[in-house]
């Protein structure tokens, strides 16, 4: 009799622990999505596909770069609404670089991602790898949507040869993925 009991009290168990939620269904619903928009050259994708690499191991799963956009090759930019910004979760991150300002510019006006008095979405963030693009972006007609921290300048002096761990061990990774993280 005292098997049949304790059987019945691993039974019981075993059906508990199959029955609790995972927590990797949690984790998955906090993770930010984020869209990455840039223009790059052959030499400059590189990099870019760096970044990317570096922040999804810097924020430890809780950042998925789900899409990357490059408006040199002329791709499809409709990912890019103000519908799909708005959903939660949902990041923008736009890579600037001096050449691609007037074009970024014109998307992010064209999607409707500012609203009628030239405020960015809070969602919308932007990186330069090199020289400071403050007094570029935004663009005149254009303001920060946030008060939060939503640009930010890495300031590399040999962008060409950065590897992931450049921007791994870059104090300005952390406060992005903070930044990301923090948005609602």
């Amino acid at each position: 009799m005292g098997n049949a009991e304790t059987k019945k009290k691993q039974q019981l168990k075993a059906d508990s622990q199959q029955s609790e939620p995972s927590s990797r269904g949690k984790t998955l619903s906090y993770t930010k999505k984020i869209l990455l928009l840039h223009k790059s050259n052959d030499e400059q994708l590189k990099v870019v596909r760096n970044f990317r690499d570096a922040l999804t191991t810097a924020a430890h799963g809780s950042i998925r770069v789900a899409n990357v956009v490059n408006i040199a090759d002329g791709e499809d930019d409709s990912l890019i609404s103000l519908p799909w910004l708005e959903e939660l979760n949902n990041v923008l991150l736009i890579c600037l670089t001096s050449e691609a300002i007037a074009q970024l510019e014109e998307i992010v006006r064209d999607n409707r991602l500012a609203d009628e008095n030239g405020l960015l979405h809070g969602k919308v963030f932007s990186i330069s790898f090199g020289e400071s693009l403050a007094s570029e972006w935004p663009p005149k007609g254009l303001q920060r949507g946030s008060l939060d921290a939503r640009d930010f300048h890495f300031g590399f002096s040999e962008v060409a040869k950065l590897k992931p761990q450049d921007f791994e061990r870059s104090e300005k990774m952390n406060a992005l993925v903070a930044a990301i993280k923090g948005t609602q």
